[in-house]
């Protein structure tokens, strides 16, 4: 654990763990709450409203028995006796880019409660993401993200990722958008 500075004056510790079958339900709430917060504008309001947690969750449920993706999470005891709190989440395992080889590893997704956005929490996770895939023997790490997601292209960049200059098209709510890629060398910050 390690001690993040939440507000103004005030730390908490702050653990990275792996996700268990218990986390579905912290792991889907927290993905629908940020692509609700996130991807305002970005998305149609009607798309975003639907998201369902209960569908999500069993998806994550699957996802953490099979092992793939890898999923890391962070948690956090935020209110005395309330118990721990799930406050992101991060997934990553082999490219599924053709382009790559067994090299490379990609990080599929990363999500923060949006209450803990800029308080080091994407940071921490980032980080544990990579150094577990350069221990699984990665060199290279790379991410998709939508171009109009300015917010997690300034994190991505701040985190040592660079754009390749790589896109593609991605169907969200019966409309179209622009991913591009970023990559990091693994073992450099």
């Amino acid at each position: 654990m390690v001690a993040t500075n939440i507000n103004e004056g005030h730390c908490m510790l702050v653990g990275i763990r792996e996700a268990t079958v218990e986390d579905s339900e912290g792991i889907a709430t927290i993905h629908v709450e940020s692509w609700q917060a996130a991807y305002r504008g970005m998305l149609p309001e009607a798309y975003l409203a639907n998201l369902a947690v209960t569908q999500r969750r069993e998806a994550w449920r699957k996802s953490i028995v099979a092992g793939r993706p890898r999923v890391l999470v962070a948690h956090a005891e935020v209110y005395a006796d309330a118990g721990e709190t799930l406050l992101g989440w991060v997934a990553f395992g082999d490219s599924r880019d053709g382009d790559k080889d067994h090299r490379w590893a990609e990080v599929e997704t990363l999500y923060i409660a949006p209450a803990f956005w800029r308080k080091g929490v994407g940071k921490r996770l980032i980080d544990a993401a990579r150094h577990a895939l350069q221990s699984a023997g990665y060199t290279d790490v790379a991410l998709w993200v939508l171009l109009d997601n300015r917010r997690a292209r300034a994190f991505y960049k701040r985190s040592g990722f660079v754009c390749d200059n790589s896109s593609r098209g991605v169907q969200l709510g019966g409309k179209w958008l622009t991913e591009i890629r970023y990559c990091c060398p693994l073992g450099e910050t």
